[in-house]
């Protein structure tokens, strides 16, 4: 514990330090000027207006990016209650690896619980960079799988005052993890005044999953500075697959078997399979559609005008998510001596038929459902200075950041060995259930093992712009900058649950930490006239794998005064996530093909020839030699007013992703093949390296294998957006469209592997869902005081998935959302919207065992939220 605040008060001093040395070095040239008056202050504004996928600030940067921007207001006027909620709906990111706060309760390597991510054109989470004001912030300190990314659930949503989202490559301006795109939220600042608001919200259904927000924003001004402070709660209630008409695709079975024949018990009743001999279990009802949560966040924002044209500026950020994450019980396997007490009397008469006393074995659940509870809290400080020197802009900032997790298994995880020892004692009865032990037996056989995490950033930057050169048509613009980063992240399961001492909790640790630094270049050329171009290049240098180069070249070309043609062109990377470099270890099995002909034939002896196959014993590990995976971005589109309130723009958009990460196995087999890898007798010869062991009859026993720079993935599509505002007697009416649609997306698993299709399909384990085409339309009006708004979310059809069994496609499905809002006064306004207006169904998909595709649609049904704010 000494050592975590001995780290905290480290960053915290690096931060105070950095801020009082900028100050020190200004406040000798403040002490000797008049100050100006608060006209002149507010007249004379240091900071420029920066756009998300450029550094360029004062530039008119109209129509050069495919960007595309959301205010507080877009986001209330739809309903949406969190930051996933609206990301989810988001046509760019309803694709695979944006995910939900729903969790997975199943172990330490699934989607932690309380969290979400956003992931852009389905390239997965860890290629779409979240910033907050233009900065990074912590990764959460839990992986998604092993998958780094920002919880964005971690943003209060009512301190946000708008979403900028760039849909094009940008690891030339920004660095790793901006594949995809970036996503930008903009915290509120400049605020004068006070205002309150209060959110309640509900379904329409019997079930409670109720919604409270209440929100304060107060602005402090004086004649130098500006503080803006948002503190916000929320607090949701969990609504569970029990409280929806779920058609569950599969359900499980519980059996008794005696004598080598199979039983139902008497609990199912009549609700039976396998001719009767067994009772369908339903695990699925007792999962959550969405968990409960309650966030407590606060926001700062402090702006101080020094003069000398330079400027203070500060922000904090404080975010604590707590609730919890529930999956059916668990299943167990016991064989008992068939004289136990708890050997129900018709199991007892059934074992006396062959005249002996025989071992019963029971295949059931556990009696109570697996819950956890989770405790998130996030930390980000932010200071710096901006200023101006002749005609040159520079700006520089320290930023510290922290992520910390904590997940205690409340119920429905046991002690592995306790609880068989006390099933084959008869201290717990496995019969009907396990409902007839005794409460406080189960309670007693419990284990917490809680998991802990915990991220830390610290990053420093500078950049300095201005005009470079003159030419005929203007000047070149020009940013250049740098960045320092230091990371440190850990993921530290009980050790018990490391060890496989917990029923149904996998677990592995993870730790690692780095250094990284980062200097680049931006530059707008005015070509001719009507033509410029926008070129970035950056390189960044990682202490654990190397330095990676990044530059885009962007045109864009003023057809007219209406139409703007644009294209660019760029590379990018993902620097390894620490949880890949520094996963712990992860048991399991696998297995190979062996005979004549087959890849691996050369790790089989004795045992595996002869049967043709061969099961061994897998260990999984962080790889420290990993490069970074690599992209190249294509994009061509348009901006065009076609008239003065019809605007349009078109993009087509290509994404070439490789070198992805990922574990395989096969990489080391075929290592201790040729000889690169250790083929030894025993894991201790091993001596730590990735490698083989063999037994005497020279057949693979045991692989020690990880990750490695294996995968590759290509996608293309076409956005389209179209906004047009049409002023009549009976209002402002304002149409909007927006949509993509997406004509390529092939994943390639290793080098080895054929590229699969998988548009348009639910596919992998989890069922994840690629989209052909989703859109978002709607018809805002306002009238003097009043405003509504009708919006349309249309996803386009699936194919039903690798494990199908009774439905080929999965439905097409639009919901419509309305909202009506009226402000009785400059102070006063009230806001009612209604989600999923007509209450419908997600279709069916057999595939996944739910019933639906719950990676792009859900189960809430119909919910609205009446909300009030009060200024003064």
């Amino acid at each position: 514990m000494k050592h975590k605040h001995f780290q905290i008060n480290t960053q915290y001093s690096r931060l105070f330090a950095a801020t009082l040395l900028a100050m020190a070095g200004v406040q000798p040239v403040i002490a000797q000027q008049t100050e100006p008056t608060e006209a002149e202050l507010k007249a004379k504004s240091i900071e420029k207006i920066e756009v998300t996928g450029s550094r360029l600030k004062g530039v008119d940067m109209e129509g050069a990016n495919p960007l595309q921007v959301f205010t507080k207001d877009d986001l209330i006027k739809k309903g949406y209650d969190s930051v996933s909620s609206f990301l989810k709906d988001l046509p760019q990111a309803s694709s695979a690896g944006t995910f939900t706060d729903n969790g997975n309760v199943a172990g330490s390597d699934g989607t932690p619980p309380g969290a979400a991510g956003v992931s852009l054109r389905g390239l997965g989470s860890s290629s779409t960079l979240v910033l907050v004001n233009g900065r990074r912030v912590a990764v959460d300190s839990f992986s998604n799988g092993f998958d780094s990314f920002v919880n964005v659930n971690a943003i209060p949503m009512s301190a946000i005052e708008r979403v900028e989202v760039l849909t094009d490559g940008a690891s030339s301006v920004y660095g790793s993890d901006a594949i995809a795109g970036v996503i930008n939220f903009i915290l509120r600042k400049d605020f004068e005044g006070h205002e309150l608001s209060a959110m309640y919200g509900d379904d329409t259904a019997a079930s409670d999953f109720g919604r409270t927000n209440l929100t304060y924003a107060g602005g402090f001004a004086t004649e130098n500075s500006n503080t803006t402070l948002v503190i916000d709660y929320y607090d949701r209630e969990k609504l569970m697959n029990s409280d929806r008409p779920i058609d569950v695709t599969f359900k499980s079975s519980t059996r008794v078997t005696i004598d080598g024949k199979d039983f139902a018990e008497l609990w199912c009743g009549s609700n039976r399979s396998n001719g009767g001999a067994r009772c369908q279990y339903d695990y699925v009802i007792e999962r959550a559609i969405q968990p409960d949560t309650k966030n407590v966040g606060t926001t700062l924002n402090h702006i101080y005008r020094m003069g000398d044209n330079k400027e203070f500026f500060a922000e904090a950020m404080y975010q604590a998510n707590t609730g919890g994450a529930y999956d059916s019980a668990g299943s167990f396997d016991y064989t008992l001596n068939g004289n136990l007490a708890t050997i129900p009397a018709w199991a007892k008469a059934e074992d006396a038929k062959n005249g002996s006393v025989n071992n019963i074995r029971v295949r059931s659940r556990y009696p109570e459902i697996r819950t956890q509870e989770y405790d998130a809290t996030s930390y980000r400080l932010l200071a710096g200075i901006r200023g101006e020197l002749h005609y040159w802009a520079w700006e520089t900032a320290a930023t510290v950041g922290k992520s910390e997790n904590e997940v205690i298994h409340t119920s429905g995880y046991f002690s592995v060995d306790r609880m068989r020892a006390a099933a084959l004692n008869g201290t717990f009865n496995p019969f009907n259930l396990g409902r007839d032990t005794d409460p406080s037996v189960v309670a007693g056989l419990r284990e917490a093992a809680p998991r802990v995490g915990e991220s830390d950033v610290f990053s420093w930057d500078f950049n300095i712009a201005g005009d470079v050169y003159d030419l005929d048509n203007g000047a070149i613009k020009a940013v250049f900058g740098g960045e320092y980063r230091s990371e440190d992240i850990f993921d530290r399961p009980a050790l018990i649950a490391q060890n496989g001492g917990v029923t149904t909790l996998g677990a592995s640790d993870a730790a690692a930490d780095r250094t990284q630094y980062a200097f680049y270049g931006e530059f707008n050329i005015p070509l001719t006239e009507k033509l410029d171009a926008i070129t970035a290049i950056r390189y960044d240098h990682y202490s654990d794998f190397g330095g990676d180069a990044n530059p885009k070249v962007s045109l864009r070309y003023r057809a007219t005064d209406d139409l703007i043609l644009r294209a660019s062109w760029s590379t990018g990377f993902r620097a390894p996530s620490l949880s890949e470099l520094g996963a712990g270890t992860s048991l399991g099995s696998n297995y190979i093909d062996c005979g004549a002909g087959t890849p691996f034939s050369a790790l089989c002896g004795e045992f595996g020839n002869p049967t043709g196959e061969l099961e061994y014993d897998q260990e999984t590990l962080g790889n420290k030699g990993l490069d970074a995976e690599n992209s190249e971005a294509m994009n061509i589109g348009l901006s065009w007013n076609l008239t003065e309130d019809l605007n349009m723009t078109v993009d087509y958009w290509r994404y070439q992703h490789t070198d992805i990460v990922d574990v395989d196995a096969n990489t080391t087999l075929k290592a201790c093949i040729d000889g690169s890898a250790p083929k030894v007798t025993s894991e201790a010869a091993l001596a730590g390296a990735f490698g083989c062991v063999m037994d005497a009859g020279n057949d693979l026993v045991f692989l020690r294998t990880g990750f490695f720079n294996v995968g590759a993935q290509d996608t293309d599509g076409v956005d389209i957006k179209i906004d047009y505002k049409l002023s009549t007697e009976i209002g402002d009416f304002k149409p909007y469209f927006a949509a993509t649609r997406t004509l390529s997306y092939e994943r390639q698993l290793t080098k080895d592997d054929p590229a699969e299709d998988l548009l348009g399909k639910l596919s992998g384990a989890s069922e994840t869902a690629r989209p052909e085409f989703v859109a978002d339309s709607g018809l805002d009006w306002s009238l003097n005081d009043w405003n509504a708004s009708l919006s349309a979310h249309y996803t386009s059809s699936l194919g039903d998935g690798d494990f199908k069994f009774d439905n080929d496609t999965v439905d097409s499905w639009l919901t419509l959302s309305a909202s009506l809002g009226y402000h009785f006064n400059d102070q006063n306004k009230v806001q009612f919207t209604v989600r999923n207006l007509t209450d419908k169904e997600p279709p069916y998909a057999s595939s996944p065992t739910n019933g639906y595709a719950s990676s792009v649609h859900d189960w809430l049904g119909r919910v609205w939220t009446l909300r009030y704010t009060y200024k003064f």
